[in-house]
């Protein structure tokens, strides 16, 4: 956890140093159009990391409403989790817009906290620590490029399947989810252009569509009605 949260703050001081870079630059070599070209290609590659905090959304059942057990609260967490992927963007016409294909790898640890009326000070939990392979499709609209930096809104969905998930499958009494998941992404960014290569810092939303609760009748089913995904990323493109 702590080496997390000393990667969260390097991500984001490159992130910060990367924004104040073109501006130097173009100062000291009187605003020199970096990569005049780049965006005129149709097609472009790259690579990307990440870094988020995602979180279950939970909606209680009317069974824990009528305190049907010895159930008192559940609340989900935040937790960290990082990403490795890859950019495939496509130019849709103008220069302005653009369709991008991102698939990537992504780390997950999430966690539903349960506290009962005779064991309140020792809250139970269930932990999904889930690798999910992902297919962002992305549309990306940029502002008109200003020497060597423009900024970016992007919008999409995600369809996403977890390919290994550390949870008791076969156990009735564990809180089980399924395997497969749609998100709805939305974000911003900066495209910063340097002499080799256009990096991108960008901050991406992403909320899930399906319910992933899979009920089957035991104390940490019984009081939910519906599960979905919540997400806020750090992204850094390389292309």
């Amino acid at each position: 956890m702590q080496l997390i949260k000393w990667a969260s703050a390097l991500v984001l001081l490159g992130a910060l140093l990367g924004l104040a870079a073109p501006a130097a630059g173009q100062s000291r070599r009187q605003k020199i159009k970096n990569l005049p070209q780049y965006d005129e290609r149709n097609w472009r590659y790259g690579f990307q990391l990440g870094i988020h905090r995602s979180r279950y959304n939970i909606r209680h059942d009317a069974f824990y409403a009528a305190n049907g057990d010895s159930t008192t609260a559940i609340y989900p967490t935040w937790t960290p989790g990082f990403m490795v992927g890859l950019i495939v963007s496509k130019r849709l016409g103008s220069e302005l817009w653009n369709l991008r294909f991102t698939p990537n790898v992504t780390f997950y640890e999430r966690t539903i906290r349960y506290e009962f009326n005779n064991n309140i000070d020792r809250p139970r939990s269930s932990s999904f620590e889930q690798t999910t392979v992902e297919f962002p499709l992305l549309l990306k609209y940029k502002s008109v490029r200003r020497v060597n930096n423009r900024m970016y809104m992007l919008a999409g969905v995600t369809p996403a399947f977890s390919v290994g998930t550390r949870r008791q499958r076969l156990n009735d009494q564990a809180l089980q989810v399924r395997n497969f998941n749609l998100e709805i992404n939305y974000g911003f960014g900066f495209d910063l252009y340097f002499e080799m290569f256009k990096f991108a810092p960008e901050i991406r939303f992403s909320h899930g569509v399906p319910n992933l609760l899979m009920k089957n009748g035991n104390l940490f089913s019984n009081n939910l009605d519906r599960i979905t995904t919540h997400r806020v990323a750090l992204i850094l493109n390389f292309e």
